[in-house]
């Protein structure tokens, strides 16, 4: 398994599936090209539908499925306001 990360900014997030399992898609803008990536974990999942298209700047680490689709892991958002400080950061160290 390849594993990759990038540090740009979140925009296009929808959620493509809520049941049985969540699953979210968005789009990363990086410097080079634009990444399409998909969060399956709940948890991630569901701190990413908090954040607002084309505000924030994530870290993001995962890896590539078959699709050529980049499955996130782990992500931390690197401008973070007030809100996503006392939604977003701190749930995420619980979840890590």
């Amino acid at each position: 398994m390849d594993e990759n990360s990038y540090v740009a900014v979140v925009d296009k997030i929808r959620v493509i599936k809520l049941f049985p399992d969540m699953l979210v898609r968005f789009t990363l803008h990086t410097a080079f090209a634009d990444v399409n990536c998909l969060v399956s974990k709940k948890e991630l999942a569901n701190l990413i539908l908090l954040l607002e298209d084309g505000k924030f700047e994530v870290a993001t680490f995962g890896h590539y499925n078959n699709r050529q689709q980049f499955v996130i892991e782990k992500f931390v958002v690197k401008n973070p306001d007030s809100f996503i400080r006392e939604f977003v950061l701190k749930p995420l160290k619980s979840i890590a």
